[in-house]
């Protein structure tokens, strides 16, 4: 579904991305492990088209979309769970999930419904300030908002960050619903244990190139992967 191919990017005259290739099949979970300052984030970012490139090209679903702009991407099936959340504090929980809804003209009731039934904490507080929802909370909004736009390619820019072990096990428990639904999803993710013991393929990226792949189980293996990004 997704075709990556010699992608370069740089901010200023820094190039951060050295000619990244990559490929997400539909309906599969791939991985991005890597440290910080790796360049995944950099790599979602120009995927959503919100992240200027310098040369390479994107395909998705066989359509090149390289030189579209970040909205055109939205409309042709891809969201983003950006890091850090970035929901809209100011307004209403139901607020933040209509505006991913956007394009779908706000989205409807059975789709919030859809998202309160995979989230109840927030149908409890649909009607309250999405900024006094805690970080866990707020990850769960952020997944919603963006389903809510009907994605064929959801990017998930580090989920777990920042959230206790408990909310972890259970975001990653709706990421594995979601891959059971066929949604396909790129994770970018610093949590290397979790997120390759649930995706079907995964790549590590390090300053900016890929320097491995293959099938989760045969990175999660590979002694020099285990000592780096496992612990083990």
């Amino acid at each position: 579904m997704l075709e990556i191919s010699g992608l370069t990017s740089a901010y200023g005259r820094i190039e951060v991305l050295h000619g990244i290739s990559l490929s997400v099949p539909a309906s599969q979970l791939v991985c991005l492990i890597g440290g910080n300052g790796a360049g995944k984030t950099t790599l979602l970012r120009a995927i959503s088209g919100v992240q200027p490139l310098k040369s390479g090209t994107i395909r998705f679903d066989g359509q090149d979309i390289t030189r579209l702009s970040a909205e055109e991407r939205v409309k042709s099936g891809i969201a983003q769970v950006p890091e850090g959340r970035q929901i809209f504090g100011s307004l209403t929980v139901e607020d933040n999930l209509n505006l991913g809804g956007w394009l779908h003209g706000g989205g409807t009731s059975a789709e919030r419904d859809a998202i309160y039934a995979m989230f109840p904490i927030l149908g409890e507080k649909r009607n309250l300030a999405a900024g006094g929802l805690s970080g866990g909370q707020q990850q769960m909004l952020a997944i919603g908002r963006a389903l809510m736009s009907r994605p064929r390619l959801l990017l998930l820019d580090e989920p777990s960050m920042g959230l206790a072990p408990v909310l972890v096990e259970q975001v990653f428990g709706v990421i594995e619903s979601l891959r059971t639904r066929g949604i396909t999803m790129l994770l970018v993710e610093q949590n290397a244990a979790a997120a390759l013991a649930k995706a079907d393929y995964g790549y590590v990226i390090e300053t900016g190139r890929i320097t491995h792949s293959g099938p989760s189980a045969q990175l999660i293996g590979d002694p020099k992967l285990r000592e780096a990004y496992l612990g083990i």
